[in-house]
C-alpha cells in the first residue's frame, strides 16, 4: 500500500472533523449502536476513546456513494472510472471506489446459470454492490475490515485519495458495462473457440444496442486484451464486421459455448440494454398424436400449434402471436429462430395422449365401428365395382380403399392418402392382398376380425353409445 500525505482521512478523528456519519463496530463488522441507521450519530468520544481497541469504523452513506468491487477481476476494467477515493486491503487493493452524492442502491451478480464458471471466487456470482443511503454503511480506512470466516482482520487503506467526487448517475451505465466485461473475462474460452466468442459477442451488440461500432471495436479489443489473448488487436473490428454481417452469431451461439439457455445470455446483457427476444420463448411441448401438436411458452401464455412445420416458420408464429396476443410479434431472423427453436427442443415436454385424441385415432375408431356394424358375409361382393361395406369372411373382415374413402369423405373427415394406409397396418394391422374371387384377382384391404373386436370393446369402454360425438355416429346404425 502507498504511504503518502494527501489529506485523507487515516484515525476516526479525521473522520470525525470531517463532519461524516462514522460510528465503531466490533472486531465481526456489528455497528457498535442498536439504531446506527437513525438520525444523528455522537459516537465521536466512543471512536477516540482509548478503550476502543476494535478499531472497525463504518461511514454511513447518507450522502456518499460506495462502489463495493466484489470480484477482483473487475479491477482490470476500472480505468475509465474516474474516483479521487479508492481504498482496499492488501489481499484486494482496489475493492471500494467511494463518491459524494446520491444514487438507488443495486447489486449486480451473473445469473445462476453460470455459477459453475465463479463459484471459486469468495463472493461467487456477486460481482459489486452499489450502495447509498442511510440504511447502509462501508468499513472505511482508519480501521480494519472485520474478521471474516476464512480469512482474517486486514488493515483497509487509501491507494488514491484526492477527495470525494461528485457521483454522477451515469457512473452506473459504465459499472454495468465493466460487470459485462468482467463476466464475459472470467468465462473467457481456451484457444480454439475464441474466434467464433467474440464474434458472438459483437453480434449481440450490434444487432441489440445502439453502440457504435468504434465503442463495441474497442470492448471487443479491451475484453481480450485483458483476458489473455496473445493476438487482440484480430478482434478490433468485431463491431463494424458484425454490423456488415446481418448473419453474423449472437446470442443462440454465445449460450451454446457457454452451455446456458439463450434466456440465461440475454439476462447477463441485459445490463447494457440488451433485450432479447428469443428469451421471450420460454418453453415447448408436444403432444404424442398423430399428427403431432406443440404447444409454445411466449412470456406467460401458451400458443398451441397444430402443424409442426408452422414451428420452423417465424413468419408463422409472429401470426399465432398476433392472433392470441394481440401483439405484434418481435424481430427476430430466420437463422436465429431455428437457434432458439434447437435449444427448446433440448427440454421439450413430450406428453403421452390417448389414441381417441388423436386425429387420426379418431379416423381409425370410424373405421373400426364401420366393419364392427357394417359388414356383409357374401364374399363375391367384393368383385362388383362398388362394394360399399365390408365383408366379414375366414376371420377377417376385407374392404376397399375407396369405399373407406368414401365414408371418410360421407363424415367431412380430411386425410392424406398416404397416412391413412400407414395407420391402416399400423393401428389395425390391416394387409395390402389381392383376393381370388370368381376367378379374378381382387385387390383389398383384409384386417383379423379380432383385432377390430378389441378396438371396438376399448371404444366402448371409452366411448359408450351417448358420448359418441353425433359427427362420428352412423346414421344407419342409431
Amino acid at each position: 500500500m502507498n504511504k503518502f500525505t494527501d489529506g485523507a482521512p487515516r484515525t476516526p478523528k479525521e473522520w470525525v472533523d470531517l463532519g461524516l456519519t462514522v460510528f465503531p463496530c466490533n472486531a465481526n463488522g456489528i455497528p457498535g449502536f442498536k439504531n446506527w441507521q437513525e438520525g444523528d450519530i455522537n459516537s465521536k468520544a466512543l471512536l477516540v476513546s482509548k478503550t476502543y481497541k476494535d478499531n472497525v469504523i463504518a461511514l454511513r452513506l447518507d450522502n456518499h456513494v460506495d462502489l463495493d468491487i466484489d470480484n477482483p477481476i473487475m479491477q482490470k476494467f476500472l480505468g475509465d472510472v474516474i474516483c479521487g477515493a479508492k481504498f482496499g486491503r492488501n489481499s484486494n487493493p482496489l475493492s471500494h471506489l467511494l463518491f459524494e452524492g446520491v444514487t438507488d442502491y443495486e447489486s449486480v451478480a451473473v445469473p445462476a446459470a453460470f455459477e459453475k464458471y465463479f463459484k471459486h471466487f469468495p463472493h461467487g456470482n456477486l460481482l459489486l454492490d452499489i450502495r447509498h443511503g442511510t440504511g447502509h454503511f462501508t468499513y472505511v480506512p482508519g480501521g480494519f475490515r472485520p474478521y471474516k470466516k476464512n480469512s482474517g482482520a486486514e488493515i483497509l487503506e487509501w491507494i488514491k485519495f484526492t477527495g470525494f467526487h461528485k457521483y454522477d448517475t451515469r457512473t452506473n451505465a459504465l459499472m454495468k458495462e465493466i460487470c459485462l466485461k468482467t463476466s464475459l473475462s472470467v468465462m473467457f474460452p481456451p484457444l480454439g473457440q475464441r474466434d467464433t466468442y467474440m464474434t458472438s459477442i459483437a453480434g449481440i451488440l450490434a444487432h441489440h444496442t445502439d453502440w457504435t461500432d468504434e465503442k463495441i471495436n474497442s470492448f471487443c479489443f479491451d475484453l481480450a486484451f485483458k483476458s489473455g489473448s496473445t493476438n487482440p488487436a484480430r478482434y478490433s473490428n468485431k463491431g463494424s464486421d458484425a454490423r456488415k454481417d446481418k448473419k453474423t452469431f449472437g446470442i443462440p451461439k454465445l449460450a451454446e459455448i457457454l452451455e446456458v439457455e439463450p434466456s440465461d445470455v440475454a439476462k447477463l446483457f441485459s445490463w447494457v440494454g440488451v433485450k432479447d427476444a428469443g428469451s421471450m420463448f420460454s418453453a415447448l411441448r408436444v403432444y404424442e398424436t398423430e399428427p403431432k401438436y406443440w404447444q409454445l411458452k411466449y412470456k406467460d401464455k401458451w400458443i398451441t400449434i397444430m402443424d409442426s412445420s408452422m414451428l420452423l416458420s417465424y413468419t408463422k408464429i409472429s401470426i399465432l402471436i398476433l392472433e392470441n396476443c394481440y401483439e405484434v410479434a418481435p424481430v427476430i431472423n430466420p437463422k436465429d429462430w431455428k437457434s432458439i427453436v434447437h435449444q427448446l427442443l433440448q427440454n421439450v415436454e413430450k406428453i403421452d395422449a390417448p389414441l381417441e385424441a388423436s386425429y387420426y385415432g379418431v379416423i381409425m375408431n370410424n373405421l373400426v365401428e364401420w366393419m364392427n356394424r357394417m359388414y356383409s358375409t357374401n364374399k363375391k361382393v367384393l368383385a362388383e365395382p362398388h362394394t360399399v361395406n365390408p365383408i366379414k369372411s375366414d376371420g377377417y373382415y376385407y374392404f376397399k380403399l375407396q369405399d373407406v374413402m368414401s365414408r371418410l369423405k360421407r363424415y367431412q373427415q380430411s386425410f392424406e392418402i398416404r397416412k391413412l394406409t400407414h395407420h391402416l397396418r399400423e393401428m389395425l394391422g390391416a394387409e395390402d392382398i389381392k383376393e381370388s374371387i370368381g376367378g379374378r384377382q381382387i385387390r383389398v384391404w383384409r384386417v383379423k376380425v379380432n383385432m377390430i373386436d378389441e378396438h371396438h370393446a376399448q371404444n366402448q369402454k371409452s366411448n359408450p353409445k351417448d358420448l359418441v360425438p353425433k359427427t362420428y355416429q352412423d346414421p344407419e346404425v342409431y
